[in-house]
């Protein structure tokens, strides 16, 4: 038996590494693991978040003394999360324990670039001394290599649960946007587009922007635009509120300036959904343009207009990109696989 460590934020949290930790924490069939969960992090403000993070060191100082683990899993995104991991990897590696980072971090390298001289050795020093660190695809192995030549790394990509079937109706008429409003995630530009080609949709086609993030901001704009009658604005959603609307959905939409391997498209082709996002980080990697979906550059407003219209008046296409979609979650990206590849990596490191 593996007695793995693993730690994240609250699952309460909102975000596609909480998302891949319920993932792991839910699956049923683990083969000789065990794992203990250790949250680190909650979404409040810099002091209850200090107070939050040492109750979390003392319980994992009290494992390592009582139930010790023999691997340590750290998701790990940028800024905070970072700093608090390399404390924790520093910690455990005292202990004996081998430590793995999951690098979850959309915008890594943005904050590693905004690091002075000093702070960007230690994070360099920090890629180095784990066991392993863990991306999300091949396009990500430089993020790590660039800075650390010696870190080890390993790519293990997303993965979801993949229904038996294909749930896909080419008759639906809602058009997703599942995640946090905002710049980063392209919202203003997909209100943008929807004003754009407002008239050329048909009456009953609805888009549902399904996140957090700056929802007076975008409520605004979507106001200002005049197309309140095609944007509901759902808020965050999750498990069966989730799977009722993605069965409902003909398209998901995340014209993204800043990503890793995004859950929200893995999940939505897992359902058959063609999906329209922009070709960044490792989303080439699994969303190939014109075959199971399309691409777009960030920022292309008209590109994401013509796809918009050519999935919505095109049944067949949508038909076609759904079938792809989905056998390729189904060969690729199954939880399964995900779990078997991980198993290995921890088999590995016990020796």
């Amino acid at each position: 038996m593996i007695h793995i460590l693993m730690c994240s934020s609250s699952l309460n949290v909102k975000g596609g590494m909480v998302s891949v930790v319920k993932n792991y924490l839910q699956y049923p069939s683990w083969d000789d693991v065990k794992i203990t969960y250790i949250p680190t992090h909650i979404e409040t403000n810099k002091y209850l978040l200090l107070l939050y993070f040492g109750w979390a060191y003392l319980r994992i100082l009290w494992l390592l003394l009582w139930r010790r683990p023999d691997i340590a899993h750290l998701h790990v995104a940028e800024r905070g999360s970072f700093y608090r991991k390399a404390i924790l990897l520093r910690t455990l590696q005292r202990f004996g324990i081998k430590v793995i980072l999951h690098h979850h971090g959309a915008e890594f390298e943005s904050f590693y670039d905004s690091l002075s001289p000093k702070r960007k050795l230690y994070v360099n020093k920090i890629l180095g001394l784990a066991d392993l660190n863990i991306v999300l695809s091949q396009r990500l192995i430089p993020m790590i290599t660039n800075k650390s030549p010696e870190a080890r790394v390993k790519v293990l990509y997303n993965a979801v649960n993949v229904p038996e079937t294909n749930l896909y109706s080419v008759y639906s008429s809602l058009v997703l946007f599942l995640g946090r409003l905002g710049q980063r995630k392209g919202t203003y530009d997909l209100l943008e587009a929807i004003r754009i080609i407002d008239k050329e949709l048909p009456k009953e086609i609805q888009f549902l922007l399904c996140g957090d993030g700056d929802i007076d901001a975008v409520n605004n704009k979507v106001e200002e635009l005049g197309i309140r009658h095609r944007v509901v604005h759902i808020g965050w959603i999750d498990g069966k509120q989730k799977e009722y609307f993605m069965r409902k959905s003909m398209i998901n939409v995340l014209p993204s300036y800043n990503e890793g391997l995004p859950m929200t498209i893995l999940e939505t082709m897992a359902h058959g959904i063609p999906n329209i996002s922009t070709s960044i980080a490792s989303i080439p990697e699994v969303l190939h343009d014109g075959k199971n979906g399309f691409m777009i550059k960030p920022g292309d407003i008209n590109a994401l207009c013509n796809c918009l219209l050519m999935l919505v008046n095109d049944k067949d296409l949508r038909q076609r990109f759904s079938k792809e979609s989905y056998n390729l979650m189904k060969c690729s990206f199954s939880l399964v696989s995900n779990i078997c590849a991980l198993q290995e990596i921890y088999q590995g490191l016990k020796g």
